[in-house]
């Protein structure tokens, strides 16, 4: 009673509220009063279940902007004299090193679809850049200043799109590298370099809203564009305000442009970016298009605003001037705000994950190890009502976790990472000590809304990882030399070591073309490679309304009568 925060630990009770959630009856359960452990799962053995598996790289990078994989041994030394390459060239914008990560996937629009090479099905965006974290950064410990700066830190953004079949494969000929930055004339003197290091734009991801495509970018915030593609037999000449943009690599098979100068979303204030983007029908005009939103915040309160993304109210450049991050060359676009329709909506306090994982056994209580707040992140997926009972018969979808009067529920996925604590940089505080919450290590959840506003939090997953590229010929895609660097860098905490990347970030979570049953889901590993997965609807109901005797308490009466009395109390699931 002393330490609610403990309570869901108390093996004589805590299992009662599991069903209580769920309102199921709990009479006969443990007539002997004797308990059930708690699971802790492992977030590597909490992952949904995946098919699929799909590596992603962009042909239209030229192969000597690769880092060979004979020289992944001395990494250092070829860092340094790519740099000094760089360095003595007075036609170089950038060190030759590109690595492309985060893919942003969006369906095709069917309007597109005649403009584009037959078996056209999805669009898909890439961070190009010399930034990565391919390599541990004690591999480095002799890399100069400079040279760090310039590729693991590079200011270097650059923009890769494709197009991929139904089966994810690149169309050949149909992926391009673009360099918006400099082309617009936003790239900040000194290019290459880092800006307290953050470049001009990066993260890009795509949206297809109302059978149009836009590109959502972080710059100092988050900005949106409307973009039109085509092959360059019906390519058109560019209207007023428009701008055809220029493919730096992969050939004019493909031409892209921009229908809008980029407008700047400012709901989330100074420090917004990763917002998605996702869209319901028109409530009140149902033949009109559907209303745009944006997440703003994922939880413990759901925080959304509508918005107009291709009308803008200009601002004065003395309100801009009030962000955190400030880039002189965008203050044109930090200018030009997206309207939008009412206040921010803001939904009830998040409920409780439908299970647990082993963060919350080694870190219990007011300290944990992650942050609380969820971060973009992709969104969105529909999951009807008959699609979450699908996965058995078990499962009661109260009004509690359900809602009244909901026919769908929207699905998201979102990221979280440890918690920074100022120790980390003291130099008197053991290395052991940090190596048990080791910091920038991240981890995901599903989260499932109401599909209107106040958009109310309905549900959400437990703490789980993505994984890496499999190596048993299941990979699907273009092999990726960088896969097994990926591995350099793997989830740790509390001296337990995942089969996970220390980064996977969720870049886009749709539904698949063709097939409603099934999602897609691309992350990048480690800024290193791109992987494509899908996952069923079917598995993402069992995480978000999971079965508590399948999820969140062990019911086996042999396994109990074996169990020590700490284990009792503490069981984890491996």
């Amino acid at each position: 009673e002393e330490f609610p925060d403990c309570r869901r630990c108390q093996p004589e009770t805590c299992w009662k509220s599991y069903f209580e959630e769920l309102k199921m009856d709990v009479t006969g359960l443990d007539d002997a009063n004797e308990g059930y452990p708690t699971k802790y799962w492992r977030f590597d053995q909490a992952a949904p279940k995946i098919t699929s598996p799909t590596t992603l790289v962009l042909p239209s990078i030229p192969k000597e902007f690769r880092i060979p994989p004979s020289r992944f041994a001395d990494i250092e030394v070829f860092l340094t004299e790519k740099y000094r390459a760089f360095e003595g060239s007075n036609d170089t914008k950038h060190v030759e090193i590109f690595i492309e990560y985060n893919p942003g996937l969006a369906p095709v629009p069917h309007k597109m679809k005649k403009f584009l090479p037959r078996y056209s099905a999805y669009l898909v965006a890439f961070r190009v850049t010399p930034a990565n974290n391919c390599f541990r950064r004690e591999d480095m410990v002799d890399l100069p200043q400079k040279v760090w700066e310039h590729t693991m830190m590079s200011a270097t953004n650059l923009l890769g799109i494709a197009i991929l079949d139904e089966d994810y494969e690149m169309l050949k000929g149909y992926d391009v590298v673009l360099d918006i930055a400099t082309q617009l004339g936003f790239q900040k003197d000194g290019y290459g370099t880092t800006y307290f290091g953050e470049p001009t734009f990066m993260d890009y991801r795509l949206f297809t809203l109302n059978e149009e495509v836009y590109l959502h970018a972080n710059a100092d915030v988050t900005v949106v564009t409307k973009l039109d593609l085509r092959m360059k037999e019906y390519a058109r000449k560019p209207r007023s305000g428009q701008f055809k943009l220029d493919n730096v690599y992969g050939g004019d098979n493909l031409v892209i442009t921009m229908l809008h100068e980029f407008n700047t979303i400012w709901s989330g204030g100074d420090r917004g970016k990763n917002f998605a983007l996702f869209s319901v029908p028109n409530s009140t005009h149902p033949n009109e298009p559907d209303s745009v939103y944006a997440e703003v915040n994922i939880n413990p309160y759901h925080k959304v605003q509508q918005l107009y993304l291709d009308d803008v109210e200009m601002l004065k450049r003395s309100f801009i001037k009030k962000r955190i991050r400030r880039n002189f060359s965008v203050d044109k676009i930090m200018m030009r705000k997206v309207k939008t329709n009412g206040n921010l909506t803001i939904s009830d306090i998040e409920p409780s994950p439908s299970f647990f994982t082993v963060d919350e056994h080694w870190f219990p209580g007011m300290r944990p190890a992650f942050r609380k707040a969820g971060h973009g992140g992709a969104c969105c997926v529909s999951l009807s009502r008959e699609e979450a009972l699908a996965q058995g018969s078990h499962i009661n979808l109260a009004a509690e976790s359900w809602g009244e009067h909901n026919d769908y529920l929207l699905v998201g996925l979102a990221h979280t990472s440890v918690v920074w604590r100022r120790w980390y940089k003291d130099k008197l505080v053991p290395d052991s000590d940090k190596a048990m919450i080791p910091h920038t290590h991240y981890v995901s959840f599903f989260y499932a809304f109401e599909p209107r506003p106040p958009f109310n939090l309905r549900a959400r997953s437990g703490y789980f990882c993505l994984g890496f590229a499999g190596d048993d010929g299941t990979e699907g895609g273009m092999f990726n030399s960088h896969s097994t660097l990926t591995k350099n860098r793997k989830l740790s905490q509390h001296n337990e070591t995942f089969s996970c990347g220390q980064i996977h970030f969720i870049s886009s979570f749709i539904e698949k073309v063709g097939d409603s049953s099934q999602t897609v889901v691309g992350y990048g590993i480690n800024d290193c490679t791109s992987r494509l997965v899908e996952v069923s609807k079917k598995e993402i109901a069992r995480m978000l309304f999971s079965d508590p005797w399948d999820m969140k308490i062990e019911k086996s009466k042999e396994m109990r009568k074996n169990m020590q009395p700490y284990e009792l109390q503490m069981h984890l699931k491996w």
